[in-house]
């Protein structure tokens, strides 16, 4: 396996969420990647802070719940759709970081034909107009 196909792992193995055999393709890698296994590290070193902080039983402000519940009530007097969170696949997200100068420049493109565009339809519907 190379870093790529590694890297969306990580997580998982910090969470320890990982299947045996998923399990000894990523520990197989990491023995041979000083790069993934740092990025390892990293991970198991948020995963165990987080776990710390769920152990501690820790008392939220006085003001906290009247803040939350304002904000719940405030929000559902807008009667808002919630819009689900977008699930994007980590292969997809790679893409679009590797090739960003493309994509800026194809919407910079998109963007300067729908103006033309709109100039365009602009002026032929001022000549229809002048013409009858």
């Amino acid at each position: 396996m190379n870093c790529e196909q590694v890297s969306p792992y990580l997580p998982g193995l910090a969470g320890d969420e990982l299947g045996v055999e998923t399990l000894r393709w990523i520990d197989a890698h990491i023995a041979t990647c000083d790069s993934c296994r740092q990025e390892a590290l990293r991970y198991r070193s948020v995963a165990t802070g987080l776990s710390a902080i769920a152990e501690r039983q820790i008392e939220p402000p006085a003001f906290l719940v009247d803040a939350i519940l304002e904000r719940v009530e405030s929000d559902r007097r807008r009667r808002l759709v919630p819009i689900p969170p977008a699930v994007i696949p980590a292969e997809l997200v790679r893409l679009a970081q590797e090739n960003r100068e493309a994509i800026t420049s194809a919407a910079g493109v998109a963007l300067a034909a729908g103006a033309a565009f709109a100039l365009w339809r602009a002026m032929r519907s001022s000549r229809v107009r002048t013409a009858t």
